[in-house]
């Protein structure tokens, strides 16, 4: 089966999780869940590949400060 995203789950710059999908509803999706900085000391960064090659990133801190 061929995916056509990969979001990418860092904690403090060590990778988390992974996460091919297929279809850009369900991407949208886990990608609207991602909004906080989760079990991260300092950061959490999320990263989603889309199929034109195009990234998007959020890095939440633990402090409360948002990047995106």
């Amino acid at each position: 089966m061929d995916y056509n995203y990969l979001l990418t789950t860092e904690y403090d710059g060590e990778i988390y999780s992974t996460h091919r999908i297929n279809d850009f509803t369900d991407a949208a999706q886990v990608w609207s869940m991602c909004r906080d900085s989760g079990d991260a000391k300092a950061y959490a960064r999320y990263t989603i590949l889309d199929p034109a090659g195009l990234s998007y990133t959020k890095t939440f801190y633990a402090n409360g400060m948002v990047n995106v």
